[in-house]
């Protein structure tokens, strides 16, 4: 059984990608998704546990989101700050960036990409510019999940 980790803090986003991963479930090896929706939990994760597949979001809160509190320091670029932390440690663990934003910072998501290949090619699989409103963003995950599940 092959065991994804998807760290995203978006409620919507999340079941959108749940519900694909449902629709596509027969096309690849049996697979179980666990779900993290910050960056600290999302890092204590990964450094701790056994996965064959990270999903990342490139920006969320510091913490979990609870009642009546926001989740701590909005982090532009945690997703970065993952892929850098899992180099660190020797967690060489094939990972796609997942975001809906197309500027993160003063760059461009093109740009964005050239670097994250340079800098963590490692683990660095590719980025799914991901929209509520397209559904194209489901063709360019099935692409990278080819890569990565077959």
């Amino acid at each position: 059984m092959k065991k994804i980790l998807f760290v995203e803090d978006d409620d919507n986003k999340i079941e959108e990608i749940l519900n694909y991963f449902e629709a596509v479930k027969n096309e690849f090896a049996p697979f179980i998704i666990e779900v993290k929706r910050s960056y600290q939990s999302g890092l204590n994760e990964i450094l701790d546990g056994d996965f064959d597949l990270i999903l990342l979001d490139m920006s969320m809160h510091n913490f979990e989101k609870k009642l009546n509190e926001p989740g701590g320091e909005f982090m532009q670029f945690a997703g970065e700050d993952i892929l850098k932390e899992m180099i660190w440690n020797d967690v060489l663990t094939k990972t796609i960036i997942v975001t809906q934003y197309d500027i993160i910072g003063n760059r461009t998501l093109k740009e964005l990409k050239e670097i994250w290949q340079e800098r963590f090619g490692e683990v660095y699989v590719g980025t799914v510019f991901y929209s509520v409103n397209e559904t194209n963003w489901k063709d360019e995950l099935h692409l990278f999940l080819k890569q990565t599940l077959l």
